[in-house]
């Protein structure tokens, strides 16, 4: 049961949108609990609209009854009053957020294809054989004989080999998973690692590992929790950066078409390096970053928040105190839409924001100009941000 202080603190925050992006109140939403809570009210957002667009409600009468409410708080909580408190956190919400966005909104949207975020994949077997990967049941056999299933809990499995039997490396097979714009997946390869693949990425990996080594392929972004095997290292190479583990949880990042690349370590122990000169890599330990310019070539280790860059695991998108260009940039690929900016400056602005990954891009879009800074204007996929 959450307490009463906690309900007035998300009150405060949604009656006024621009404290939506207050650092303070994303922090405080990263603790499980509380986001539970904001995430109760979120949900019933839809339902709220959909009955005030019928006439089902009047929202002043509505926000006249909240205020009455609100002012007796105390008695409804000792009188187990959590419904009728909820329900006007409801109204809260819709009358702090969506209704100032209604006012004075320039944001027009023209709708294309679907903005919201979904799971899906093309698998590509070794033979050549592409195949789709939505909410399908699949139940396929590899040359070498290993079961490839894909249930409804969306995810790919390549079924535990739990005899360890090792390829023959000069007769690997690779399989590779593409994960569109929007998209993201998850597989379990056949030593037991799961890796969850972000959008945009390219993953190629054996159907069954050599006995050596257990090595993949990415070009894009992913977190893997690597199956602990002793002896059995497994290598993620990127096209600028090889990272060497044998058992942890650790997110890479190394998109060709970005000018930066980094692997954050969770849990365990990592080696990164550009090269395999394992006795010249940097050895990582948990919250922390290595970070490689590659206009420059200078590489760093630094300590960091790791929610920032696991959190869309979770199906979060989280900033803190970041360049809007940088957050615009991480929606763009996510939704591929395409930004551009009526000031440059306003490209500096720095927010910090708490949201999900798999809402329609207007609902993020408007939460962003909730804060009253900036005006955005999407047409289909293009979207122009300027100052207020």
């Amino acid at each position: 049961m959450w307490c009463e202080n906690e309900i007035e603190y998300i009150l405060e925050h949604l009656q006024d949108p621009e404290r939506l992006m207050d650092g303070e109140f994303v922090e405080w939403l990263e603790k499980k609990e509380h986001l539970a809570l904001f995430e109760k009210i979120r949900n019933q957002r839809e339902a709220f609209l959909r009955l005030q667009q019928e006439g089902n409600i009047d929202i002043n009468v509505e926000f006249r009854c909240f205020e009455s409410k609100i002012s007796s708080r105390k008695s409804l909580w000792r009188k187990g009053g959590w419904v009728a408190v909820a329900a006007c956190m409801v109204l809260a919400m819709v009358v702090g957020i969506v209704m100032k966005n209604d006012e004075s909104s320039p944001l027009l949207s023209e709708e294309v294809t679907d903005l919201t975020g979904k799971k899906c994949a093309e698998l590509i077997l070794a033979d050549g054989q592409r195949i789709k990967l939505e909410n399908n049941e699949i139940e396929l056999q590899e040359g070498d004989g290993t079961l490839i299933v894909n249930d409804t809990n969306l995810q790919l499995v390549y079924l535990h080999d739990t005899t360890r039997s090792f390829a023959d490396t000069a007769k690997l097979r690779y399989n590779i998973l593409k994960i569109p714009s929007g998209a993201d997946y998850l597989v379990k390869l056949s030593d037991g690692t799961r890796v969850h693949l972000n959008c945009e990425t390219e993953f190629r990996y054996p159907v069954k590992f050599a006995a050596g080594e257990r090595r993949v392929y990415l070009d894009g972004e992913a977190f893997f929790e690597v199956e602990k095997a002793k002896g059995w290292p497994f290598i993620v190479e990127t096209d600028r950066m090889h990272v060497r583990v044998t058992g942890t949880k650790f997110n890479v990042k190394s998109y060709r078409s970005e000018e930066v690349v980094h692997t954050t370590l969770v849990q365990g122990t990592v080696k990164v390096n550009t090269t395999e000169d394992w006795a010249e890599a940097e050895e990582l330990v948990p919250l922390q970053q290595y970070y490689l310019d590659k206009r420059s070539g200078q590489a760093q280790v630094k300590q960091v928040d790791t929610g920032l860059f696991t959190d869309w695991i979770e199906g979060r998108f989280v900033f803190k105190d970041q360049r809007l260009e940088e957050v615009m940039g991480t929606l763009a690929r996510w939704y591929s839409v395409e930004v551009f900016y009526a000031t440059p400056s306003v490209k500096n602005w720095r927010l910090s924001a708490n949201l999900g990954r798999y809402e329609h891009i207007d609902a993020i879009l408007k939460m962003i100009q909730a804060t009253d800074k900036v005006e955005i204007v999407r047409k289909k996929n293009t979207i122009t941000i300027g100052w207020k």
